[in-house]
């Protein structure tokens, strides 16, 4: 399964969820695709399932979908332990994990590179079996995210992706960008779970300002 393909089906499934994504390509592959008030972009490293844990227990009655690479996720990992012991039932966190750090020339391999498994870690940090996803297949993944998101969770989501065909690695110009700063995603996130509609979108930034 390629990054594409994940990300195609995180973006067919989100629905009005509130999103919150990792550093890297995750976050313009997601803006060109869904787009929407209630999404922050390019969180801080390893602080995505954090942010999105406060979110989720902000607000119960919404969705929140978390996205983040494998190497940003495993340097905060412990998040895990919070949040099955804090167990939001609105939050999903989703990892995608093609073994190579994102950022510089794409040729660096992550932990995972080098056998951490990180449904194995969730598992270990004493979350139940039913709420842990490890998925390598397009289907597999479409059909799983999709009963999720309408169970109770907290779930969490480790799709693994072939690096070998992933177009997005590296930190290249022609990698997809946000076109919103993240301050911007702040404010139009806090008013859209407010439920404030008086709010304008607020201007796209320029191409190297996201």
């Amino acid at each position: 399964m390629t990054r594409s393909e994940t990300l195609d089906i995180v973006a067919a499934h989100r629905g009005d969820a509130a999103l919150v994504v990792g550093p890297g390509a995750n976050s313009g592959l997601l803006y060109v695709r869904c787009d929407s008030p209630a999404s922050l972009y390019n969180m801080d490293m390893a602080y995505s399932a954090p942010v999105g844990l406060g979110i989720a227990l902000a607000r119960p009655d919404r969705k929140v979908l978390v996205v983040e690479g494998e190497g940003s996720f495993f340097a905060g990992s412990t998040v895990l332990s919070t949040i099955w012991r804090m167990r939001p039932k609105n939050l999903l966190v989703l990892v995608t994990d093609n073994g190579v750090w994102g950022t510089g020339d794409g040729r660096e391999p992550s932990a995972t590179a080098y056998g951490v498994d990180l449904s194995a870690l969730a598992l270990a940090s004493g979350w139940e079996q039913k709420h842990v996803h490890f998925c390598g297949q397009a289907a597999a993944l479409s059909d799983e995210l999709s009963l999720a998101m309408r169970q109770e969770g907290p779930h969490f989501f480790v799709c693994k992706n072939e690096a070998a065909a992933d177009e997005n690695l590296g930190s290249g110009s022609k990698r997809p960008r946000p076109q919103r700063h993240i301050l911007d995603c702040a404010v139009l996130m806090r008013h859209a779970l407010r439920g404030d509609g008086s709010l304008k979108p607020l201007p796209e930034a320029s191409p190297d300002g996201g």
